[in-house]
């Protein structure tokens, strides 16, 4: 090492975190997704991502590291070193639903997480394979009552926001239905168009084409507003089940040492991408919705999740180790 780069990274090293991190972001940055390639978490980080870099001035590479309902992925942003250069592109099951339902996690997210801010979300859809005699939700609520323990429930894995999600369902409705966990919600899909199960909540970003297309029969969304995308479905609340209010979401993470000045560029250049109308557009198109959350209410959203799964989970007996 020359003379003079030694010097230079002692300056570096004496000066104080806002002024050591002033150039950021001045390469690459790295973002992990801690779900499968071509799932929600998936498609909504690579239609962020690229607005992202535009607005740093740097690339920003999406790296897909999967494994146990997203914990491989979240974990290894933890141990990751806390200079901004490693982000977590992180979904419910990362920030609420995992720390509800798992016993031996070997890392705190409040803690060990920065939350830079929520980025986007997909609000869930009950929908039913397209033989069952059942046309609404007061339908099929009273066709399981009439048949309990009959109809089956697909989720995309046990202990996931999905089989919680339907839990709350379950509960509020009082049904007596059967849960059938796939490897995934791809085969789990499959299982509802096929027949093998009866009824599936699921992202409304990944469903709607088959409800378009007559291939599954939507029953209700589980958000307080219906979606823009499915305007003639009425949400649970509108059928009096305010309660069954789920969704997929998504937010931008750092290691929790990350420095605040990288932390706030981080933030600014999100508000920048929010405002950004060509994002909006494919958001729109996708079936995702964008968050409008301080970063107080982000927070208190957070908690406010991971509450509610903890309680559902406590009730319906699910842990997972």
């Amino acid at each position: 090492m020359t003379w003079t780069r030694r010097k230079a990274l002692a300056l570096i090293a004496a000066l104080p975190p806002a002024a050591a991190f002033a150039a950021y972001p001045e390469r690459a940055i790295k973002l992990v997704v801690a779900l499968a390639p071509g799932g929600p978490a998936d498609t909504a980080a690579r239609v962020f991502a690229p607005y992202l870099a535009e607005q740093l001035g740097q690339s920003v590479v999406i790296e897909n590291r999967t494994g146990a309902s997203s914990v491989v992925g979240t974990e290894s942003v933890v141990r990751s070193p806390p200079d901004g250069y490693t982000l977590l592109f992180g979904s419910s099951s990362s920030f609420a639903v995992n720390p509800a339902v798992m016993r031996n996690l070997r890392f705190d997210v409040q803690k060990d997480l920065r939350l830079v801010g929520l980025v986007s979300y997909t609000p869930h859809l009950l929908v039913t394979r397209t033989s069952l005699p059942a046309n609404t939700l007061a339908e099929l609520i009273a066709l399981a009552k009439a048949q309990p323990g009959k109809l089956t429930y697909a989720s995309s894995g046990a202990g996931g926001a999905i089989h919680l999600a339907s839990e709350l369902f379950k509960r509020e409705a009082g049904l007596d239905i059967v849960h059938v966990p796939y490897r995934g919600g791809g085969p789990a899909v499959m299982g509802l168009l096929s027949g093998d199960v009866d009824l599936f909540i699921n992202d409304a970003s990944t469903t709607i084409e088959n409800v378009r297309a007559g291939r599954l029969k939507a029953m209700a969304v589980a958000w307080p507003q219906r979606s823009a995308l499915l305007s003639d479905v009425p949400t649970f609340a509108e059928l009096g089940f305010s309660a069954v209010v789920s969704s997929s979401w998504f937010g931008l993470a750092a290691p929790a040492d990350t420095p605040t000045d990288v932390v706030a560029r981080l933030a600014a250049a999100m508000a920048r991408v929010f405002a950004s109308p060509a994002y909006q557009a494919q958001l729109a198109k996708l079936g995702l919705e964008q968050f409008n959350l301080s970063a107080e209410q982000s927070s208190a959203f957070i908690k406010t999740e991971f509450d509610k799964w903890a309680e559902v989970a406590r009730s319906a007996g699910i842990q997972v180790d």
